[in-house]
Formats: structure tokens, sequence, C-alpha cells
């Protein structure tokens, strides 16, 4: 009788256990090949992603912004911010920035002119041990944020209402007062530390799932 339940037990795993444990790796080369090819569009993503920007000084008073900046910048003087220029970002044809600054607050204003993305506001603290803290009107893009540099999205809000989140929610710490002409060095430098560690870290399969879930739901 033993010999018979050793016999039934071996065809059993012959029949049963054999063929999942097939479909089981091939499941797992799947797995990593799919894995693989995502890993591979965030790097090719990447790669295309400028290290450096340097930012170009434009003339404000003969520009023609679309009517989407005014309603982004108008609310932003009546709370006491000042200008801070307009740039293109030379790396990046057809991107406009304008600065606004608001040294009482530690906050600077970057309005974005994206001719694809559109536009949108972000509120800017940097701290004195190089950390920023960055709140959005932009949708979140599914990456997984850089430690020490937290990023609050807040699409649709107003701009008096980000601002009054960002001076509630940023991280305590020793903030750095940004005046108008530290806005350009201090940009392309976080830019440039961005990047950097975006490149060190890559992109995992997991984040480009999640930016491309977000891209089909926008």
């Amino acid at each position: 009788m033993k010999y018979v339940i050793i016999f039934f037990s071996l065809v059993a795993a012959r029949v049963i256990v054999y063929p999942f444990l097939r479909r089981l790796i091939a499941a797992t080369f799947m797995r990593a090949a799919v894995k693989g090819a995502l890993e591979d569009v965030g790097s090719r993503s990447l790669a295309s992603v400028p290290d450096r920007i340097i930012l170009v000084h434009q003339n404000l008073h003969s520009w023609k912004p679309d009517p989407g900046v005014a309603r982004l910048a108008d609310p932003l003087f009546s709370k006491g911010y000042q200008e801070g220029g307009l740039y293109a970002i030379r790396e990046m044809p057809g991107v406009t920035v304008r600065f606004l600054v608001k040294p009482a607050d530690c906050v600077v204003a970057a309005i974005f002119i994206h001719p694809k993305a559109g536009t949108w506001l972000d509120l800017i603290t940097y701290y004195q041990n190089g950390n920023t803290a960055t709140f959005s009107t932009n949708a979140p893009k599914g990456l997984d944020q850089r430690p020490g540099h937290p990023i609050v999205y807040a699409p649709g809000v107003t701009p008096q209402v980000l601002h009054a989140k960002l001076t509630a929610e940023r991280p305590k710490g020793v903030f750095r007062p940004v005046m108008t002409e530290d806005i350009g060095p201090l940009f392309e430098r976080s830019y440039a530390e961005s990047v950097a560690w975006r490149k060190n870290k890559g992109i995992s399969a997991t984040e480009v799932v999640k930016v491309a879930e977000r891209k089909v739901a926008s």
C-alpha cells in the first residue's frame, strides 16, 4: 500500500506540480521581460532629459502671454509678490517661465508655459540645507519623489489657496530668502541636482506604469 501511495504521489506531482512549475517559471520570465521592457522605456525617457538648463531672459514688456498666465500671476501680486522676470529655457524650445518672488515669506512662484502641457503654477520654498518644498497646480505624474524635496499637487486650486497651503503645510526648517537676482542661478542649480538624482535612481517599471495610467486618465 505504501508503494501505491508513493506511485500516485509521483504521478500527481508530474501531472499537477510540474505543469504548475512550468507555468510559474514561464510567468516569472514573462514578468522579468515586461519589467525589463518598462525599465527600458524609463531609461530612454531619461536619456532625452537635459542634465542642465540655462534660463534666457526675455523682454516682459513685449510679451503677449496667454490669459491663463494673468489669472495665475495677478492674485499673487495682490498677496505681495514681486516681479521676478520672464525666461525661456534654452534646452526646452517653446517652454517659458515667469517668476514672481515674495522674500518675506521665502517663496518663489514659477508660472510655466508649455506648448503641450499647458500652463501651471509652482510655489517653491528653498531651505538653507538645500531642501525644497513645492506646491503645484499641476497634476501628479506618478514618479517617486526625491527625499527632502516634497511636491504637493493641488490641480485646480486658485493661486491664493495654493499660497495658503504652502505657508500652512510646508515642512518646518530654516527657510532661505530669495531675491529677484537669486532666482535664475538657484533654479538652474536645483534643476541640475534634481535631474542628477533622477538619472542616478532611474525610473522603475512601477513608475512607468503609474505615469502611463495617469496619462490615460487625464
